[in-house]
């Protein structure tokens, strides 16, 4: 009786040719074996996966049908048939192909991961998240699951008790290059209202409590492992926890004052300090606090005279207040290693920051009075302070990148270098910057911004996720022509519409694009920010400067004014940071824009209009226009804003190149 199958040495040289990338070689090989083994279900499986990395999916599909039909319980071979169905673009084919993986083996998690990937490009988001929780139960280390299953929270509300996923969301928060905590923050909120003892316990925060209530609120609080985390990474984005911790953080500096705290609360205590470092003290102080806290201060002052130990709660209490670096006892005294987090937050990365600053090169000195204003703000607020971000998973080439954003774009007609040159300009504090060169392959990205705080802080992150394909540079957008370069991608996203005049930065930057290159813009929306001028009217009419005095004030009023018109601006993240709400509302210059500017300006610029960038305006834009040429058209989109004047809440960001 013939073997079906070759002899394992042979498998084995096959398999070593796939990995090698030889493929050539490898067809040739199976084509010689196959004539001797025509039922060969492993050499017709080999064939099939190299032709789906050829891109040959017909040919790979109908290898793959052959492989099942010979051995119908051979999972290998109904996953790679799923694989290329979803290639090919048929998608009730792959869901049936995966289906049947996972009736042959549950715990094939690979197939649970795809069929998600494919319920989520159907909009069935939560489908998607029961298959990558699913995922996740089998295997908890898989990666690229918790990246897709961060990339669907950003765009679904979970409205459901579901305790199970909370313990995924704790990882995506400890992750430090998964996800931006903000940007999945409203699940994190539900997770912890739906799926904790949160509001029970914080019911028990009033006016007055025992301290025997206190305790246990603090006691359970610090169990919640997805608040402590969420505390440490992200500004909280919600009214009600910010009040209640108002209340908690001041009944802490009583007990302290009167050093009567317990010590079992050091880890809440800790979080909570990194909780208002990073929201950067916007929560109100009364004058009772005020004086409280100049006594402790005074009080350590007086133990470090003596010799006496400073208490690690004092410490504490104080940095909940204001960053340690204010205090001038903060460099004399040695740092338990219980207070390591919060040392390395409030007190070496400044330091870091002020000598990373010593070496980033200007491109020339700033001169615009705008410009001049703009930087002021930045170097008193870099903005905005942050934690943890989305990297990609691997780099890619610029067409495999720009694929995803499904533009009006023959890919053949876009820039093919292998080494691209990118350009982010106004960088800021670097999120954009990171996110953009860990996308590119082989790429290198010049990071411009007016400020030096904001570039430090920039390469400061950098440095700790090992990105070093990024230049820092401080300039200004007007001074850019005098580098002499031209880009592949140009990137500049929240930053025109901040300057003086917006068309002229615009202009220098498609003077230096290269032919056949890309740029994404990023513009504030007049319709959208209505509620925003509202708002900066009435500042402006009170003549407020932005200082940080009048910030809190400012914010404390709107909040305390319980008219509707004064929602919009409460559910924006931004308003939980000192940072953030001078961004929003005190900005030293801001324009605004409609479709039809955009549109004159592009046709003065000579660039065409590729598509919008995020993805949720698109789907939204899909369900209410099913033709697929109205996405790229802009006049549509005027039409479609006029009765959804909120949909570019996140800015009108868009592709464009040269005509």
């Amino acid at each position: 009786m013939n073997p079906i199958e070759p002899s394992e040495n042979k498998i084995k040289e096959l398999i070593s040719l796939f990995d090698k990338k030889k493929f050539d070689q490898l067809l040739k090989l199976s084509n010689e074996l196959i004539d001797e083994f025509p039922n060969s279900i492993l050499i017709q499986n080999i064939q099939g996966v190299v032709h789906t990395e050829l891109k040959n999916y017909k040919l790979a599909k109908n290898l793959f049908i052959k492989v099942v039909n010979l051995s119908p319980n051979y999972t290998d071979g109904h996953y790679n048939l799923a694989n290329v169905y979803n290639k090919l673009d048929k998608k009730e084919k792959a869901i049936e192909s995966y289906n049947k993986v996972i009736e042959l083996d549950i715990n094939y998690f690979k197939a649970h991961n795809n069929l998600g990937n494919i319920y989520r490009k159907k909009g069935l988001n939560k489908r998607a998240i029961e298959c990558y929780l699913s995922t996740l139960e089998i295997n908890s280390n898989y990666k690229v699951a918790y990246y897709n299953l961060a990339g669907v929270l950003q765009f679904y509300i979970l409205d459901e008790e579901n305790k199970n996923i909370n313990k995924y969301l704790l990882h995506l928060l400890k992750e430090k290059i998964i996800v931006r905590p903000n940007s999945i923050a409203p699940n994190i909120l539900n997770g912890l209202f739906l799926n904790t003892d949160l509001k029970n316990n914080l019911s028990l925060i009033k006016d007055k409590i025992t301290n025997e209530d206190f305790n246990y609120v603090l006691e359970n609080l610090q169990k919640n492992s997805l608040l402590m985390q969420f505390m440490k990474v992200c500004p909280i984005p919600d009214y009600y926890i910010e009040k209640k911790f108002v209340k908690i953080r001041k009944e802490i500096l009583n007990q302290t004052y009167k050093l009567n705290i317990d010590k079992n609360h050091i880890n809440f205590l800790i979080s909570l300090s990194m909780q208002c470092f990073l929201n950067e003290y916007i929560y109100d102080q009364s004058k009772d606090e005020i004086e409280k806290i100049k006594k402790i201060d005074e009080r350590i002052k007086n133990n470090l005279k003596e010799n006496k130990k400073i208490s690690d709660l004092e410490i504490l209490c104080l940095s909940c207040y204001e960053p340690l670096n204010n205090f001038s006892w903060s460099n004399k005294i040695e740092f338990s290693d219980k207070l390591k987090e919060i040392f390395e937050l409030q007190i070496k990365n400044k330091k870091i920051e002020i000598q990373i600053s010593k070496s980033i090169k200007s491109i020339s000195k700033v001169e615009d009075q705008v410009s001049i204003k703009v930087k002021k703000q930045y170097e008193e607020n870099p903005y905005p302070r942050w934690e943890n971000l989305g990297l990609s998973i691997e780099p890619r080439k610029i067409k495999d990148v720009i694929n995803d954003s499904n533009l009006n774009l023959n890919l053949k007609n876009i820039t093919n270098s292998e080494n691209p040159e990118i350009l982010i300009a106004g960088c800021g504090t670097g999120q954009h910057v990171l996110t953009t060169a860990s996308k590119y392959k082989n790429s290198k990205v010049l990071a411009l911004d007016l400020s030096f705080k904001s570039l430090s802080y920039a390469k400061r992150k950098a440095n700790e996720l090992n990105i070093n394909n990024i230049d820092f540079i401080q300039g200004d957008i007007l001074d850019l022509e005098s580098i002499g370069r031209k880009f592949d991608v140009i990137e500049s996203v929240g930053v025109l519409h901040h300057m003086d005049n917006p068309f002229k930065g615009w202009k220098i930057l498609t003077s230096c694009l290269n032919d056949d290159s890309l740029m994404l813009i990023g513009l504030y929306s007049e319709k959208a920010r209505q509620h925003i001028t509202q708002i900066k009217n009435k500042i402006n009419k009170l003549k407020l400067q932005s200082n940080y005095k009048n910030i809190i004030k400012f914010r404390k009023d709107l909040i305390e004014n319980n008219k509707d018109q004064w929602n919009l601006i409460k559910r924006s993240p931004d308003f939980y940071t000192v940072s953030g709400v001078r961004d929003l509302l005190f900005h030293a210059q801001e324009h605004q824009f409609t479709i039809s500017k955009i549109k004159k300006h592009l046709d003065k610029l000579g660039l065409i209009f590729l598509g919008f960038e995020d993805q949720l305006v698109k789907e939204n834009f899909k369900d209410n226009d099913t033709n697929k040429d109205d996405l790229f058209d802009l006049d549509e989109w005027e039409e479609y804003e006029k009765f959804n004047p909120r949909i570019f809440a996140g800015m009108y960001q868009f592709w464009c190149k040269k005509n």
